[in-house]
Parts: structure tokens; sequence; C-alpha cells
């Protein structure tokens, strides 16, 4: 016997040394909305830390431009939604922001006044579209991880602001304008404002300004009366020339903040224009970073992106004016020099997000193909060392024809690494809303067994942990000995009578996600008993006095395995109660009939009962 239980031992960690395997990864580009001729561009895609969001866009409605929405509910694109409903102006440029809930704000223009429409987290509708301005342009918003949020907007020359509450469905203006010379145009064209907000509801807001890129803190409704200009006056001896589209970021402590920005800079007869990147440290600047890394007397750059986490780590990207695509990690506050990642001919378009985890994505477009590409970074918050990207990923399907640069493009993500990159393909008269995704693995768990416990796996469900998965449910496979025995979406499995012998087994769980993927746990030992144990008793009696002695046994044959009696319990009947004890004796304390019950229980709670009448006399 000790033999066989060491070889099994042995056999059990053996198997539990192995890891299931499986591995996140790109999926290409699926459609959301179309094929339809009606399907205009994309605005913006936000996912809210708990995986919930979502993408809005530009769709004719009658002929008319109108804002339509598709929410992520459960890792599922949701059926378009119209959000503009009321209005029958052309809308365009939708901006939207999501918060944990399903919680959603989006901004956008509607015949030259911003408006806003929220749908509050659980709520089985959009609100009405709330009027912010008359006279608007280039909407921005954002939403912080508890609801509240802030719009940006240019007003007639103005960049102006409006605020949210975390529990309210409308915005409040900022009474002033942000700029910091009224007088001066503020917020037009490449000039146009973005904001941020963070944890604990400050606001950062940037734009450009009469040539200079300004940033704005704002608390509440009341914007501060610090105005940062971030314009640098040279670079490595250039002299500093126009600023323009501004770019921000904020972490969860709103004390910091990345702005990056274009700017122009003397270069020979010429100029070119680089990336700038800042660190805002409260009121104050960190010294800045030309990030795009190509130094003078080449290609420049195009309106740079920046995304960061709650911790400040993220990605900042920039497209070049000969084409390629340019992504620089942000890690333990500094912003590294970028990298190039593909791309030719115009603009690439790249964009990033970055998980709370700290993986990254970067996506662009490559318009010289039609195609859509993401890479993916694998970084550790526990290393100092710098991520590189992984394998360039073509995310679009080749049926479903070239992509339109000009129709926009966008990438976003939640905290645990899932990310989605939204474009429009597809012919003239067959477009569609497509998004791709990067989807990772269901999250380690644990199942709940040791080889020190015997199971009933009848009456007791075996359980397991959770596995984290935010984008839809997960379907968890029960193998014992190797072989399925079980299939649910919950954390249990409840096996019928004769579904496993008796003795000791191996089991594990396997999660899949709705892509088939999947994550297993380690080997453990399954020890089953489900035959309940033998009870004997006989009772000896003297006057009043009653001693019994039990007799219990446990024992499955033919291989004699059994968890064996946890206790044994005397009932003597006369409502005293009972003794848990294989051999007792007990004093009644009148004359009469009795009915003594004696019960074993094993070690995995099966039970068996023998009763006996006993009659008590006399003294």
């Amino acid at each position: 016997m000790r033999r066989r239980l060491a070889f099994i031992v042995t056999t059990i960690a053996a198997l539990a040394a192995v890891p299931g395997a499986a591995h996140a990864a790109f999926f290409a580009g699926e459609p959301v909305d179309g094929p339809s001729a009606d399907i205009r561009s994309v605005g913006d895609v936000d996912i809210a830390r708990d995986g919930t969001g979502a993408v809005a866009y530009v769709r004719r409605d009658g002929g008319v431009d109108h804002i339509f929405v598709s929410r992520l509910a459960g890792g599922v694109w949701q059926a378009p939604e119209r959000v503009d409903v009321g209005l029958d102006a052309s809308a365009s440029t939708p901006a939207v922001a999501a918060s944990d809930g399903g919680r959603l704000a989006v901004v956008f223009i509607a015949g030259g006044s911003a408006f806003a429409v929220v749908r509050q987290a659980g709520a089985p509708a959009w609100g009405a579209p709330q009027l912010l301005a008359s006279g608007a342009a280039d909407p921005s918003v954002d939403m912080s991880f508890n609801g509240a949020a802030y719009a940006t907007f240019t007003v007639n020359g103005d960049v102006a602001g409006a605020r949210m509450d975390r529990t309210a469905t409308t915005f409040a203006g900022i009474p002033a304008p942000l700029d910091a010379n009224p007088a001066a145009v503020a917020g037009v064209g490449s000039d146009r404002s973005r904001v941020a907000i963070a944890a604990d509801g400050t606001g950062v807001a940037v734009w450009g300004e009469a040539g200079h890129v300004y940033a704005r803190r704002m608390y509440g409704t009341n914007p501060s009366s610090v105005v940062q200009d971030l314009t640098l006056p040279d670079l490595d001896g250039h002299t500093g020339g126009a600023a323009d589209a501004p770019a921000v970021d904020i972490e969860d402590d709103s004390s910091f903040a990345w702005v990056v920005f274009r700017q122009q800079f003397t270069d020979g007869a010429g100029t070119t224009p680089r990336a700038i990147g800042i660190r805002l440290r409260g009121s104050r600047a960190d010294p800045p970073v030309a990030f795009d890394g190509l130094g003078w007397g080449g290609q420049g750059v195009q309106p740079p992106a920046v995304d960061i986490n709650g911790k400040g780590q993220g990605t900042a990207t920039a497209g070049t004016t000969g084409g390629s695509a340019l992504a620089s990690v942000l890690k333990d506050d500094i912003l590294n020099p970028a990298r190039v990642l593909g791309g030719s001919g115009p603009p690439a378009q790249p964009i990033g997000a970055v998980a709370e985890t700290t993986d990254r994505v970067v996506g662009w477009i490559s318009p010289a193909d039609g195609t859509v590409h993401g890479v993916f970074y694998d970084d550790k918050s526990s290393t100092r060392i710098i991520p590189g990207p992984g394998p360039d990923t073509a995310l679009t399907s080749p049926d479903l024809g070239p992509v339109d640069p000009a129709a926009g493009f966008d990438v976003a993500g939640d905290r645990t690494g899932d990310f989605a990159f939204a474009f429009i393909q597809g012919a003239p008269d067959a477009r569609r809303l497509v998004v791709a995704e990067y989807d990772r693995l269901p999250g380690a768990f644990r199942i709940s067994t040791s080889s020190k416990n015997w199971r009933n796996v009848v009456k007791n469900p075996l359980a397991w942990g959770t596995a984290l998965d935010l984008w839809g449910p997960l379907t968890y496979n029960v193998l014992v000995d190797g072989k399925p025995v079980a299939q649910t979406q919950t954390t249990k499995a409840t096996l019928p009578v004769g579904a496993l012998s008796e003795g000791l087994h191996t089991w594990r769980v396997t999660a899949t996600d709705r892509r088939g993927q999947s994550v297993t746990t380690l080997v453990k030992p399954l020890k089953v008993d489900t035959v309940a144990p033998t009870i004997a008793f006989s009772v000896k009696r003297k006057g009043r006095v009653a001693s019994v002695t039990a007799k219990p046994a446990d024992v499955i044959p033919p291989s004699g395995n059994a968890s064996g009696i946890k206790y044994v319990r005397i009932d003597w009947g006369d409502g005293s109660g009972y003794e848990q004890a294989r051999k007792a004796s007990h004093s009644y304390g009148h004359r009469g009939a009795f009915t003594v019950r004696v019960s074993a229980t094993d070690r995995a709670g099966n039970l068996a009962v023998a009763e006996r009448q006993i009659h008590i006399g006399g003294k």
C-alpha cells in the first residue's frame, strides 16, 4: 500500500507541475455595423476599467449624419443606438467617455452646437441630448472611474468647458473661457482642445492658442488661476516655433499628468515638426522630452497621442510625415525614445492604450494597402526593463475590403489588458464599422482540494475560484483523471451518483472564454468516498443506567480505501442530548421506553445511523 500511495503522490506532483498551455491573442476585426453606404466615420472608442465601454460613430439616418453608439457589455458589442434623438441637424465629431458599470457620456456637434448625452450605469436607455453651447466645434470628453466627467470644446474662438458630477446626468458649464488670453483665437483647427480627469475629479485641459500650447487645471466648475505655457523656446539649439495638436492624460493622483504636442523648430533653411512630451507635476512642469527619436534634417511628425494608466505607465505615439508609426513607452515616469513600428506612404495614425496591469498595445493604419496593424507590449510592473513591441499583427479581414484612413481610428482597453481597435472598412457602398481586439486569457484560478481531504462528490459539489475575465462569461470544464466529467458557467459542479469510482483520483478545471482561449488549474488529488460507513452497537442495562458500545466501520471493498470514521454520536432518546464517543454510559431520570440512536460520520461527510429501543425499569 505504501508503494502504491507513494507512486500516486509522485504522479500527482508531476501532473501539477504542468500548466495549461494557452496564449492571449489579437483577433481580426469583426463588423459592428454595416455593410452600408451610410456609415461615415469613427469618432471615438473608450473602455472603462471594468470592461464596459462604447464606440461612437457617425451614420446617416434619413439622409442626414447622426451620432450612433455601440456599447460594449460582457465582451460583446451591442446593437447600434442613435443617441442624438430629437435633433434634426447634421451631427459630427462624437467623443465618448466610459466609467465602471456601463456609465457613458457622449459629446458631439449638431447644427453648429455642442451637445452631451449620458447613459447612467444600469439604465435601460440614454437620456435626452443636453445643449452645452452654440457656435461650437471640436469636442473632447473624459470620465474618471468614479463617474465624474469633463468636456471641452471650442466656442467662437475660445476654449470652453463643462463638468458633470459623478452621480449627475447633466453637465454644468464652466463660467469663463479657459484661454490664456480671451482676446486671442484659441482651440481652432489643430489647436483644438483635449481634456482628462483624475480619480479625485480634478481635470486638466490643453489647447493651442496663438502658436502656443497651454494647460490649465479645473476644480469643479472653477478653472485654476494658473495657465501653463508648455511651448519650448528652443530644442537642442534649434529655435522653437508654433506648437499645436496637444493631447493629455492624467494619473489617478491628480498632481501628475502627461501632455504631448507637436512643435515646429528651425532646421536649416526650414522647420521640422517634433513630438514633445512634458510631465505636469502640480503647477510645475518637468523638463520636456522630444520623444519621436527622429533627430534633425529628416521627416517630421503628425499630431501625437498619449495614454497612461492610473499609475502613470503608458504610451505616446505619433505618425511621421513619411508615413511611419512611432511609439514610445512611458515607464517609471520616463518617456523613452520612440521606435518605428511600420507604415509607409501617408501618415499612419498610430494610437496606443495601456492597462492597469501595464500591458500595452499600439495600433495604426497602413494607408498604402488599406490595412490596420497592432503590436502588443508584454510589460511587467516588477521589472525596470523597457518592453519592446511584439510581432506586427494584421487586424483586418481582407474579405471586408480596404480601410478608410480618413474615416477615423481609435484604440482603448480595460484594466486587465483587453483592447479594442475601431475603424471603418469596406467599399463605398458596403462600409462597415469594424472592431478588432486583443483578448487576454482568463485569469489564473485555483481548485480547493488537498491530499488530506476526502469528498462526497454527490452531496458536496466540487468548487473552485473564479477566473477573471471582463469580456464575457467563461465555460468551466471539470476533468477527472484527464477525462471531462462536467461543464458549467458557475464555479461549482455536483456530480451524479456513479460518475466516479470510490478512492483516489486527480482533477483539474479549465476555464475557456468566448474566443476559445483557455487557462487550466494545477492538477490536484481528489479522494472520493460516497459510501456511508457501517454502524452497530450493543447496550447493557443496570437499573436506570445504560451503557452503549458502538462499533463503526468505514471500508470500501475491494480496495479497502475509505475516508475513515470522523466521529460517533450517541443520542439517549430522553431529550438530554448526545455524547460524542464510541463508548458511554447514561443514567435515566425515570423509567420507560427510549430509542437510543447511534450515528457514525466519516471524513467525507457520509452518515450511518442505527437505532434500538430499550426499556428502563425501576431502581
